[in-house]
């Protein structure tokens, strides 16, 4: 049941600031261009973010180590690489007026973040500012903020400690987990609630998901974060308790009952503990993917990994639907279908899982060159399209018949980048056919349009990345250009890359 209190995660914040001096910082900025809050929002929660004709995206990743003293990360003074930028989409499809809207280092080690846009606000991340009694910048705790998206007011909604913590933001709550607990902060379009909601207590689990595309006061089934719970400590039921919310009442999912007749518990081998694995958004609804085993005797025995999709308006299970994916409990899965089965993408040799109509399992091997780190998959009538990162290079495979794949008969690895792709922090962000992501070379954010590849006979055209935040004359490199948002420090190197040749 949901209690709401303040937090002893915030109360233990608070012991802890008592002691830390605080600095002072003006979030005086812009305006930065025009704004189009009505518009729709594509690709939320992720390092680049399209919003109408404007893409905000974070402009690179900056270590929390450069922030020494409270003025490396004041508002409007910190360092240009891991603030938020904003450019206008112009008509050729360029990236124009570009400026920085959230003079402010992102910053977030949990890889499933980014930055969120809600009508007028940009909602991410940051290091604090405040120190200890011996002046040490407190890094390892964040601040959870908003600002408008011409700068113009920005709005602090709270500080955790702990820099991956797992997190949403939702158009009117920040949900986030740590500590066994989940919680929320909810927040209106004028303000910011003073305090923190707990959802659920002896959480042991949690899945946390989005929808990618946003409309403006319209929610979305891909909006619900996933988590299991434990029974209370003198229970005699096996298993745990499957859930959903929004950041609003508790759905309950599963739990003891879900596999019994007329609402009585389930035999014992039929109260499962469930294992969250993964979630994927379809255009008609989410697939949440899932293992459970059943503790009899005191022996603990796999039932497998599972797959239900939800559609509607909120999530209800129904285990008449539940579709079995896999004989073996499943730690990480790509979702490439439910009727394609499941791949599992974590070495040279990995596999797609499928299940025979007789209840056998179908391991089929699909090979890649070393370890890919699947960034996306495009599911199609005519095959699934995986772009992935291979040694910083991006790659892509088309499968379009998967009963066909053998060892002498697999699908082409095609590599498409020149370009040095981080897929180590925020994932490449895929908005419209621009792909944005970290460089490897300068940790900036970079950018290429999809469009731009070729890989035809005598006719290959790799995809070269070009600073996502533009360019400014220079007298001292080899083109007569260097990055216009960058480091005088990351300049200098830049140019000692490429000189301008001695006449």
């Amino acid at each position: 049941m949901t209690k709401t209190k303040k937090i002893a995660l915030i109360l233990a914040v608070a012991l802890v600031i008592g002691a830390l001096l605080a600095g002072c910082q003006s979030y005086e900025w812009g305006p930065v261009g025009t704004t189009d809050g009505n518009a729709d929002v594509v690709n939320n929660g992720s390092l680049a973010v399209q919003q109408g004709k404007y893409i905000y995206y974070v402009n690179g990743m900056d270590s929390t180590s450069n922030i020494t003293k409270p003025e490396d990360n004041y508002f409007g003074k910190a360092s240009v690489k891991g603030s938020i930028m904003k450019s206008e989409v112009a008509e050729d499809g360029s990236l124009i007026n570009t400026e920085v809207v959230v003079p402010k280092m992102f910053y977030t080690g949990y890889t499933g973040g980014g930055i969120y846009i809600f009508g007028d606000w940009i909602y991410y991340v940051t290091p604090t500012t405040k120190t200890d009694n011996n002046g040490v910048v407190q890094v390892d705790y964040l601040e959870y903020y908003r600002t408008k998206t011409d700068g113009t007011e920005t709005q602090q909604i709270t500080m955790i400690e702990g820099s991956k913590v797992e997190y949403v933001f939702t158009d009117d709550a920040l949900i986030y987990y740590t500590s066994n607990t989940l919680y929320k902060i909810g927040y209106t379009e004028d303000k910011v609630d003073k305090d923190a909601t707990v959802i659920a207590e002896t959480v042991s689990d949690v899945l946390f998901n989005h929808a990618s595309t946003y409309k403006r006061g319209q929610s979305s089934i891909s909006d619900y974060v996933y988590y299991t719970q434990s029974y209370e400590s003198d229970s005699l039921l096996n298993g745990n308790k499957l859930y959903a919310t929004d950041g609003g009442e508790p759905v309950l999912l599963a739990d003891s009952k879900t596999y019994g007749t007329d609402g009585a518990d389930a035999p014992k081998d039929k109260q499962f503990s469930y294992t969250l694995v993964n979630v994927a958004n379809e255009s008609d609804g989410v697939v949440v993917y899932y293992s459970k085993s059943s503790t009899v005797n005191g022996t603990s025995e796999t039932a497998g990994t599972f797959a239900m999709k939800f559609s509607g308006e909120k999530p209800a299970f129904d285990a008449a639907k539940e579709v079995k994916v896999s004989l073996d409990a499943l730690t990480s899965i790509t979702h490439i279908g439910l009727d394609n089965g499941v791949l599992v993408a974590s070495a040279a040799d990995s596999y797609i899982y499928k299940m025979n109509a007789d209840g056998t399992q179908k391991k089929i091997k699909i090979k890649f060159s070393a370890a890919p780190t699947v960034i996306r998959s495009e599911i199609a009538e005519d095959g699934i399209t995986l772009y992935y990162v291979i040694s910083n290079k991006l790659m892509k495979k088309v499968i379009t018949d998967i009963d066909s794949i053998t060892d002498d008969n697999q699908p082409v690895e095609i590599n498409m980048s020149g370009a040095e792709v981080n897929a180590t922090w925020l994932a490449p962000a895929f908005v419209g056919s621009k792909l944005f992501y970290i460089d490897n070379t300068y940790n900036y954010t970079f950018v290429v349009d999809l469009n731009d590849f070729k890989f035809e006979p005598n006719d290959v055209v790799l995809l070269e990345g070009k600073f996502a935040s533009g360019y400014e004359s220079s007298d001292k490199t080899e083109d007569g250009t260097i990055p216009k948002f960058m480091t005088d420090a990351d300049k200098e190197t830049y140019i000692t890359n490429n000189p301008k040749e001695e006449e």
